[in-house]
């Protein structure tokens, strides 16, 4: 099976309609994808829809590829041209293997069938709950999901390798269990290979998404609240249990009054501050590349985490460093925390990083480096997703890409203007964004960097106005 970062393999579009402010819009996803955009434009709602899908895909069951009302005559010519993931699976458990005769065509068939169906699940039952809302508040809405490759498996053999395996070769697919002897039959082993096919059939959707949401800097502060609260309801459940008949509407004035709005990533991003704790002996996948100190270096310090508290520590010298609580510390350092530990515990060469607002509480100066952090994300297997206000960080990602052009040179001017050949981004690699009027219009990207006119218009208009301003002050002293 080839990996996500397959060169064969072409990026993926989705089509958001109906979702809060954007009526319709199609976004294809890149290794660094950019939407940019006035506030209450839309470019939330698709990174939250975004993310809700990717996290949920693969945790359909089988019958969405094979829905049962499904006519007979439509199920009869499936079975014909391509087998059913029960049929597969019989002869797995039975057997220990698989192998069926199928053509590329049948097999970019049962692709696209199945990743409209799992769309369409998605948007009439899952879509809704991402944002924590009524589903008529997403009756209309919908997410789908065009794959970009034909036949992205390799022309090899498709002998067993090992278990567990599904390999193809233009022809056979061949699928192994993890005992020769054959696949117990119970929900966990069907369950494995059933995430195992949907893997094959989908190399492109194997990025794992990673949401730092915009709320980031509040759960920072609060999420020891958040624990209380929880622990308040905890209480009122045990007293429930104490006093069981006396009141049967309880639980239900319980829900009402205490189940959170937050939508999916928020709670996800809510649930990770509280692992942090956790997690400070793992190393992620990319530790040894460092890029943790990057942010380090930005904040003049680094974090650390034991038992419930975390700290945002100086390295400063002297009588100027100090350590403290990360509630009390800059809004700066507190909204930098999740990253930081990001890349130093959790980042996977797989993920798809989804960072709402990255600039936010930050320098001028300090938005140029976290900009080129993120760049040299990329080239490490790590996807970026961001949301930005901020031109800084445009620009800057804009001499990265300049950078990755051929010049007289190069080397030497890389080094004078405080580059490595890390920064270097490759303009192929990224999709860039403009959300207005209701949808998000792809910019045109070449070796001089993203063309986004939405920057541009403001910083003329504010320029034409203050010289307008300057030369009529001139005028009146003189």
């Amino acid at each position: 099976m080839p990996a996500a970062n397959d060169d064969r393999i072409q990026p993926v579009t989705f089509t958001f309609r109906n979702i809060g402010p954007i009526k319709k819009a199609d976004l294809e996803l890149g290794d660094l994808t950019i939407i940019a955009g006035r506030n209450n434009t839309g470019k939330t709602y698709v990174a939250y829809t975004l993310y809700g899908f990717l996290k949920t895909w693969e945790t359909w069951p089988g019958p969405a590829l094979h829905p049962p009302k499904a006519r007979a005559a439509e199920r009869s010519r499936r079975s014909e041209q391509y087998p059913t993931f029960e049929q597969i699976s019989t002869q797995v458990e039975e057997r220990g293997h698989a192998e069926v005769l199928v053509d590329r065509a049948a097999l970019n068939r049962e692709r696209r069938e199945a990743i409209a169906a799992m769309s369409r699940r998605f948007s009439e039952r899952k879509l809704a709950e991402v944002f924590s809302s009524s589903p008529d508040e997403f009756e209309n809405a919908s997410i789908n999901v065009k794959l970009g490759s034909e036949s992205p498996w390799p022309d090899r053999a498709a002998e067993p390798v090992d278990a567990p395996s599904i390999r193809y070769d233009g022809a056979k697919l061949v699928v192994v269990a993890d005992h020769p002897e054959g696949m117990p039959y119970f929900p966990i082993a069907r369950w494995r290979l059933w995430c195992q096919y949907l893997h094959f059939l989908f190399p492109e959707l194997l990025t794992v998404p990673f949401a730092l949401p915009a709320e980031r800097l509040a759960i920072s502060l609060f999420y020891k609240e958040l624990d209380f609260r929880k622990s308040q309801v905890v209480d009122l459940l045990r007293k429930y249990g104490d006093s069981k008949g006396k009141d049967d509407d309880f639980p239900f004035v319980l829900l009402d009054t205490n189940v959170s709005r937050y939508a999916r990533p928020v709670k996800d991003n809510i649930d990770y501050t509280r692992s942090i704790p956790d997690l400070r002996k793992l190393k992620s996948e990319v530790h040894d590349d460092g890029f943790f100190h990057d942010v380090e270096r930005l904040m003049n310090g680094y974090y650390t985490a034991s038992g419930d508290e975390i700290e945002f520590r100086s390295t400063a010298r002297g009588d100027r460093r100090f350590a403290i609580p990360l509630h009390l510390a800059s809004s700066s350092a507190r909204g930098l925390s999740d990253l930081y530990f990001f890349l130093r515990h959790v980042a996977r060469r797989n993920h798809l990083l989804i960072i709402d607002e990255p600039e936010s509480h930050l320098d001028t100066a300090n938005q140029v480096l976290l900009a080129r952090l993120l760049a040299r994300l990329i080239p490490a297997g790590v996807k970026v997703l961001l949301t930005t206000h901020s031109d800084y960080v445009i620009k800057e990602l804009n001499n990265l890409i300049m950078l990755s052009s051929s010049f007289t040179n190069k080397a030497r001017v890389i080094k004078k203007l405080g580059y490595t050949k890390a920064d270097c981004l490759k303009p192929e690699r990224i999709r860039a964004y403009v959300a207005a009027e209701n949808t998000v219009t792809r910019c045109r990207i070449d070796r001089f960097g993203i063309d986004m006119p939405h920057f541009d218009e403001t910083i003329n208009s504010i320029n034409n106005v203050a010289n307008d301003l300057a030369a009529r002050v001139s005028d009146s002293n003189d």
